[in-house]
């Protein structure tokens, strides 16, 4: 069964595939296409441009509706982190693969990109022009900023704070808990602007990375990496320091990237 707000729809010139579900109290912009099979529910708001895939979920409902509990939201270590509408904006020109869900109170940026699978959860904010890859979990209470990319298969772990600029690869985990002890996390890490995380790296509770800093592959970040260096190891140590050729090179591929 399909059903669809015409007010909402219809006279914006959207296209929906079959079995598309859109709820009440949504609202979705001039040449929106959203794939078979795609729940978009009440508070999503998608702008112009963009496309939605099939088996997508917008506007998931979040932790405190289904349970009505959630030790994150009254916590201050997060305060700042929280939206405060319970919406699901999808601004402008994004590109929501299929198979992904992004849960209310949920605020991206112009030209957003998944790949299939990725998740976000509530009170998550992401700048313009943002790539969230396949099977990336954002986990909630989490801020990234423009021109940022979490590349597939990584977990972003509540409490974390990601600049603009950053690259992280495949496979990386954010850990949020020292002493994995329920209700005693929040502790995400906190990571500056361009800085570049190889694959599969851990970052573990609390660290921050420094503006500019490179850290190599596999490796498990255990304390406060310094701006501009280039760390790496298991624990990961600092070994150099980057040129400034080399942090502008990267610069400026940011910025470039299309």
């Amino acid at each position: 069964m399909q059903r669809t707000n015409k007010t909402s729809i219809t006279k914006r010139k959207a296209k929906t595939g079959s079995l598309t579900y859109v709820e009440d109290n949504t609202k979705i912009g001039n040449n929106v296409s959203i794939g078979p099979y795609t729940l978009i529910l009440s508070g999503a708001q998608i702008q112009d441009n963009c496309t939605i895939g099939s088996h997508c979920i917008l506007a998931h409902p979040t932790k405190m509706q289904v349970q009505k509990a959630d030790f994150s939201s009254s916590s201050p270590k997060v305060a700042d982190l929280i939206v405060e509408k319970p919406m699901t904006k999808i601004s402008r020109d994004s590109v929501i693969r299929s198979g992904s869900t992004i849960y209310k109170h949920v605020i991206a940026g112009e030209r957003l990109r998944t790949g299939h699978n990725a998740l976000i959860r509530e009170h998550s904010t992401l700048g313009n022009h943002c790539v969230i890859g396949t099977n990336v979990i954002i986990d909630g209470y989490i801020k990234v900023g423009d021109g940022s990319m979490v590349q597939s298969n990584s977990y972003v772990a509540q409490s974390v704070r990601i600049g603009r600029g950053v690259f992280i690869a495949p496979g990386c985990v954010f850990m949020d808990n020292k002493s994995m002890v329920m209700g005693r996390g929040l502790q995400g890490a906190l990571i500056e602007d361009y800085v570049r995380i190889g694959g599969a790296t851990k970052i573990l509770p609390g660290v921050t990375i420094g503006k500019h800093a490179l850290i190599g592959a596999g490796s498990v970040i255990s304390k406060n990496v310094p701006p501009k260096a280039v760390a790496y190891g298991v624990p990961a140590k600092v070994r150099r320091v980057q040129s400034e050729k080399d942090i502008k090179r990267y610069i400026d591929s940011v910025v470039n990237w299309e």
